[in-house]
């Protein structure tokens, strides 16, 4: 959270100092880093921490395996630069992407002392690294920017954060590592993996293919545009969802011989995700307009349209958390990973066909589309547990009737004449009202919500049997 606080701050101050086109940039940069990681880890990080018996051989195979991706990867981008950059229309990119490359090394450095911290479960050592580096990026980010230096500043920034992550790991955890290959140890990681491997190539093209494409289509001012309104609803779906899912997973393993009470604590999980997530997914709706001219400058109104039908889009990945959960404890990773193979499908045609009628119709065309998938898996992961989509939709219920309420609220006082206000006050009145409609809807509907809520998300069995 900490480490994503101060990137959200970060990208609040340079909105200030930098263009759309800029963003675009970062955007591609971005696309380009997180798909090197997918493609360079092979699955294995998560094969070393899930492994029961780790040895110094499965550290040195992976050291080599890494090693051996740098040099691939680093000799690929030089090659494909500049391919890349006609892609997007934009010479500036071929050399950014191959000076990146040093990232690649540096990764491969830092990966195993990062992986053995994260496997004995040494998460404040792991954070304060992780914290370090983002600083550290961030700093250098905006001194660059303010020094004039552009798109540049975000490669500067990239580079800079690897830097320290490599130092730090490997002062504070280092593990002594040989390039040694051994064929057992590789096979060994490797049977797990690949299935990591896919699913997380899947998921990266579902959530990378509508950038590649507004860039390609539309431009890198229109990627950028949607870069920043996909920050703002990415925030609640990776801090809040996935984090909660990500602790309740082992307790939704334990219960899959029990489906009674797993059906039990699946309603409670949905119920209180949806009441702290609901509400803010409809305020990023209705306070766009005001929110980013108050915290990105008037430069930006054309994210306003993008971010308000995007709400649609990060309340949808919200929800298919709750459906990803039930797929992996049961066992069933390929269902999830064709159900997201499909929407891959569906896709790219959908924003093709979309975006002759600009930005605005390719995110409405992707929320929707991510919305009916939801569906889909829905129906598809409710049947594995033998759950009524009546009963779990009613946990919905509260969240939304609050939301509708402070909502109406709202259009009522703008009719009433908040409009007239500046942008900064209306912000503030919004969100003070909203929360005070909603925390009073909610409180009257379960005096103990808050009480419970803390309990469930510390693991409280008393709490998840209430």
């Amino acid at each position: 959270m900490g480490t994503r606080i101060i990137q959200y701050g970060v990208t609040l101050l340079l909105a200030h100092l930098l263009a759309a086109a800029d963003f675009g940039i970062w955007a591609v940069l971005l696309l380009f880093t997180q798909l090197a990681y997918v493609l360079f880890d092979f699955g294995f990080s998560s094969a070393l921490i899930q492994h029961k018996a780790v040895e110094a051989r499965h550290y040195n195979t992976t050291f080599l395996i890494y090693l051996f991706s740098a040099l691939v990867y680093t000799a690929l981008v030089w090659l494909l630069a500049l391919p890349l950059a006609r892609f997007f229309k934009h010479p500036e990119l071929a050399g950014i992407l191959q000076k990146l490359t040093v990232i690649f090394i540096m990764y491969a450095f830092n990966a195993v002392p990062r992986i053995r911290l994260q496997r004995e479960m040494r998460f404040k050592r792991f954070s304060l690294i992780q914290i370090s580096g983002a600083f550290s990026g961030s700093v250098v980010m905006l001194v660059s920017a303010f020094w004039g230096q552009g798109y540049r500043s975000f490669m500067y920034g990239i580079i800079a954060e690897q830097i320290i992550l490599t130092v730090l790991f490997n002062s504070l955890a280092w593990t002594p590592v040989r390039p040694v290959f051994d064929r057992n140890a590789f096979h060994e990681l490797w049977s797990y993996g690949v299935s990591v491997l896919g699913t997380r190539i899947v998921g990266y093209l579902n959530n990378n293919i509508p950038g590649i494409l507004i860039g390609k289509l539309l431009g890198l001012e229109a990627l950028g545009y949607y870069n920043i309104a996909y920050q703002i609803v990415e925030f609640p779906v990776q801090k809040i969802s996935k984090n909660v899912l990500r602790v309740m997973f082992p307790a939704f393993s334990r219960l899959q011989e029990n489906l009674k009470n797993y059906r039990q604590l699946y309603r409670q999980i949905v119920f209180y995700l949806s009441t702290a997530l609901t509400p803010l997914f409809a305020g990023v709706a209705i306070t766009a307009p005001y929110l980013v001219p108050v915290l990105y400058g008037e430069k930006w109104h054309p994210v306003i349209i993008p971010l308000q039908l995007m709400a649609l889009a990060g309340f949808s990945r919200s929800v298919w958390t709750t459906i990803s959960v039930i797929f992996l404890s049961l066992g069933r990773p390929q269902t999830e990973m064709r159900l997201n193979a499909a929407l891959a499908v569906f896709l790219a045609p959908a924003i093709y066909m979309a975006a002759g009628l600009g930005l605005n119709a390719v995110v409405f065309s992707v929320s929707v589309l991510l919305l009916i998938f939801v569906l889909i898996g829905q129906v598809m992961a409710f049947k594995l547990i033998h759950i009524s989509w009546w009963s779990v939709i009613k946990r919905f219920g509260p969240s939304l009737a609050g939301s509708a309420l402070f909502v109406a609220v709202y259009f009522l006082a703008m009719h009433m004449g908040l409009a007239d206000l500046n942008n900064f006050a209306v912000l503030v009145i919004i969100i003070t009202m909203s929360i005070l409609v909603y925390g009073g809807f909610m409180f009257k509907y379960d005096p103990f919500i808050v009480r419970r809520l803390k309990k469930i998300l510390k693991g409280d069995r008393d709490a998840q049997n209430a």
